[in-house]
């Protein structure tokens, strides 16, 4: 077994809580840009972040 080997030499195994879309900035981020998307009936990616920095150099 892994785990006993590890331990046997000293060596502690950390587990990773499940992964939540909920606790990740960029995963909130990019819901948002998929939103905007279709709200602005943009089918280009490149189109969508030329408004975007469009938007962000005129605030």
């Amino acid at each position: 077994d892994t785990q006993e080997l590890l331990e046997k030499h000293g060596h502690q195994i950390l587990w990773l809580p499940p992964y939540s879309p909920d606790l990740n900035p960029i995963e909130k981020t990019w819901a948002w840009v998929k939103k905007k998307r279709k709200e602005w009936l943009v089918d280009s990616i490149d189109l969508l972040f030329q408004m975007f920095f469009y938007i962000c150099m005129n605030n």
